[in-house]
């Protein structure tokens, strides 16, 4: 469970169990040659309409609101109302632990709030390694999914139809997708594993060990399962092969959704011979699920290379983003404690000025200004993370806030205009250093360049003095720590909903009753265990053959054992489906971390759900991990 230490901060000790995964089948609606037909998950029609009626984010005046908006649930008088109602409080629950909330306490009060008053779980910050704030004299943002938070229900199905179109016109997928797919923000989670060569998605735990298998939308059975990826003879052990990609970044949700949606109608095209023999199809027969996921991959950097997503952003920013109001305040709180703060995106300068411009005053449109400039002190866009941390020669470029146009360079070149395309656009030659040519805002902004222009721009040198808040584990946090010893916060708006649920199943009693039935369980297993190994000892010794009674009492416990592990399975079953009805919780794959929650606790310093959390704390506060444990630290003698 997630404990309240007294010093105020949270120490996250739950022991899940062994989720159970719920074997879905294929829904198929009006054939599937049909322009109306689409392939579902067979859960998704039943929530999906209503789903759509729920005001999925909301911005609230208060940081608890947003965890607390979708707590009324209406009572459910049938087990398909619990369902559907169940899948609709989850989607909405995530969808409002995206929305960053403001506090009407004043900046004094947050900025000396104490642990120890934070109102909920969700408001913290938790602590891996430990990190005395007081020690940091910079501190830098990714922009994407942590400044700025994406609504997924619009901005994740914008991704998702612009790639599909991108499948059809360039690599000859059926047209029919383009009518009969249908997108479900709320399926896929973070930290999961494609198996390319496979078709297959992954959830394993943090020693890789595979705990859940689904193809397509249909769960892989145990015994495939064990045999396809329990044998490292076969597939290794660490998944990170040209065969595997990890859905590290939110972003990476809708192409692994339509990766599934794409395998499912591969198969069923391979069994039907009329479809195989139809050239509409002809390109599902050919291609290998590898191929097919590497082609989404490419479908979806051409929507970001020709324009067309940061286009309809441009168009309505309040349509994709979740506003923030108290983003000004935690950056002016961060300055005027003393320290640098600067922003680090890949990013180009156009799309950043479009975003930062609505969270920082609500501008749109021809409303835009270089105000939000104020806030930072070097602001480095286009910086090809994670090459940024790692190669100290790259190219960078100054750029021009009002005009767009590229310094440093021996006639200026301008960058690629919103609606424009720069697939065949080509950077004109620069220099490795910043230029003096005249910006109305000291020259503090900048494309491309590397972690030596940046510490210099600050005037810093050693990275311990330099705290980075990202979203990315591998492209913002793991390159930044390894390589450089900057201190790392990572974003995961998860949490919100991950902690809701282990709050609610705390005060229920729930994670009691697992370990209760758990330990019930081993003890019948273990008496059981070793009547069967005395009997069988004492036979040998003395060749006796089993009285009635003892065989009565074998007997007694096997049939014990097997209700105590029926209940146990099904109660676990329940347990992880309150979190996530596929893929169980974030941070949980059985009773072992997943490897998600691996990867954040050997990589992020600290993490927390959002970035305003920060203004729950003083800038001075001291983050502090707890000691290491191990198996036998908590055993009773």
């Amino acid at each position: 469970m997630a404990t309240l230490l007294s010093s105020g901060i949270v120490r996250m000790t739950t022991t899940t169990t062994t989720f159970v995964l719920k074997s879905a089948g294929l829904f198929k609606a009006k054939g599937f040659g049909g322009g109306s037909s689409s392939l579902f998950h067979p859960h998704h029609r039943q929530h999906m309409d209503k789903r759509r009626t729920l005001k999925a984010v909301t911005n609230s005046n208060s940081f608890s609101s947003s965890s607390n908006t979708n707590r009324a649930k209406k009572k459910a008088t049938t087990s398909d109302d619990v369902e559907k109602r169940q899948r609709m409080t989850h989607m909405a629950k995530v969808r409002a632990s995206f929305s960053p909330s403001s506090s009407s306490s004043s900046t004094e009060e947050k900025m000396f709030t104490v642990q120890h008053n934070l109102e909920s779980l969700s408001d913290k910050i938790f602590c891996n390694r430990s990190l005395p704030m007081k020690s940091i004299r910079s501190v830098g943002f990714d922009m994407d999914y942590t400044l700025a938070m994406y609504k997924p229900e619009t901005f994740e199905r914008l991704v998702y139809t612009k790639t599909i179109a991108k499948l059809v016109s360039h690599y000859g997928y059926p047209k029919e997708i383009l009518k009969s797919f249908q997108f479900d923000e709320t399926y896929m989670v973070r930290g999961l594993v494609i198996d390319k060569k496979r078709g297959n998605v992954l959830k394993m735990d943090r020693h890789n060990y595979v705990k859940v298998v689904v193809h397509g939308f249909k769960a892989v059975s145990t015994e495939e399962r064990l045999m396809t990826y329990c044998d490292s003879s076969k597939v290794g052990t660490s998944f990170t092969g040209n065969e595997y990609q990890a859905m590290d970044t939110l972003f990476a949700l809708a192409e692994a959704y339509l990766f599934c949606q794409l395998v499912e109608m591969k198969d069923l095209v391979m069994i039907d011979e009329k479809k195989k023999k139809n050239k509409e199809y002809e390109k599902l027969t050919n291609v290998s699920y590898h191929q097919m996921f590497d082609e989404i991959r490419k479908s979806v950097d051409l929507c970001h290379r020709d324009g067309s997503l940061k286009t309809e952003v441009a168009k309505d920013p309040a349509k994709y983003i979740v506003p923030d109001e108290s983003l000004k305040e935690l950056l002016t709180t961060l300055k005027t404690s003393g320290r640098s703060v600067f922003l680090l995106t890949n990013s180009l300068f156009d799309y950043t000025n479009v975003v930062m411009n609505f969270l920082i005053s609500g501008k749109t449109g021809e409303e835009k200004n270089l105000d939000w400039l104020e806030y930072f002190d070097s602001v480095f866009v286009g910086s090809m993370k994670p090459n940024f941390f790692t190669q100290d020669n790259n190219i960078i470029f100054e750029v021009d806030a009002k005009t767009y146009m590229l310094k440093n360079t021996d006639s200026g070149g301008p960058l690629t205009p919103i609606g424009g395309s720069d697939i065949d656009h080509v950077s004109a030659p620069s220099s490795s250093k910043p230029g003096d040519g005249e910006n109305t805002y000291d020259s503090k902004v900048y494309q491309g360049g590397s972690y030596v222009h940046l510490m210099d721009s600050l005037g810093i040198s050693r990275g311990s003095d330099v705290l980075y808040v990202g979203d990315h584990i591998f492209g913002d946090i793991l390159r930044s720590k390894k390589t450089l010893g900057w201190r790392t916060m990572l974003i995961v708006p998860e949490m919100d909903h991950e902690l809701e649920v282990l709050e609610e199943t705390r005060e229920e009693g729930v994670l009691d009753e697992l370990k209760q039935l758990r330990e019930r369980r081993d003890e019948l297993d273990y008496k059981l265990q070793k009547i069967i190994f005395e009997e069988k000892r004492q036979k040998e010794k003395e060749k006796m053959a089993k009285t009635s009674e003892e065989m009565k009492m074998v007997e007694q416990l096997e049939k014990d054992f097997e209700t105590a592990k029926l209940e146990h399975r099904k109660k676990t079953k329940e347990y992880h489906e309150r979190f996530h009805w596929v893929w169980g919780a974030l941070m949980k794959s059985g009773y072992q971390n997943s490897r998600f929650a691996h990867q954040v606790e050997r990589y992020a310093c600290v993490y927390t759900s959002k970035v305003s959390n920060m203004l729950r704390y003083s800038p001075e506060a001291s983050f502090r991990a707890f000691s290491d444990t191990m198996p036998h630290d908590d055993s009773s003698p």
